[in-house]
């Protein structure tokens, strides 16, 4: 049995164009989870971005390390990395995209960690842009 491994992590996105910069994260993870049988969400304010991802330990870790030296975002702060217990909570979403644009932002998520920081994740995504 294949072990899964959660991660939710908070970044600032870097350079002046914001939202260009995430449309194109989102495409080029979307495509890549598909590969890497990885699935999550990602959150944007405007500024910060919080994501969830899920899938094979190794392929998580490995995910990590990618993001830890991606150059469009910077002050990568790890809220939770984890064994996954149980099924996958997103497990038909190459990956999910939320934009904050009621004034809510991704702030609130720096003083959380472990699972108060995935229940509170959690609570964002009534409104998730579930893909095509």
């Amino acid at each position: 049995m294949t072990t899964l491994s959660q991660f939710l992590y908070l970044s600032q996105v870097r350079g002046d164009k914001p939202f260009e910069t995430i449309a194109v994260v989102v495409a080029e993870a979307r495509q890549l989870n598909a590969e890497q049988s990885i699935t999550g969400v990602l959150v944007f304010d405007g500024a910060q971005v919080c994501q969830y991802v899920e899938g094979e330990a190794g392929k998580i870790d490995a995910l990590i390390e990618r993001l830890r030296v991606d150059p469009r975002h910077e002050q990568l702060k790890v809220l939770h990395h984890a064994p996954l217990q149980g099924e996958r909570r997103f497990a038909r979403w190459r990956l999910g995209y939320l934009m904050l644009d009621d004034g809510r932002d991704l702030t609130r998520f720096d003083a959380l960690v472990g699972e108060g920081a995935i229940a509170s994740f959690l609570e964002q995504l009534p409104l998730v842009d579930l893909e095509p």
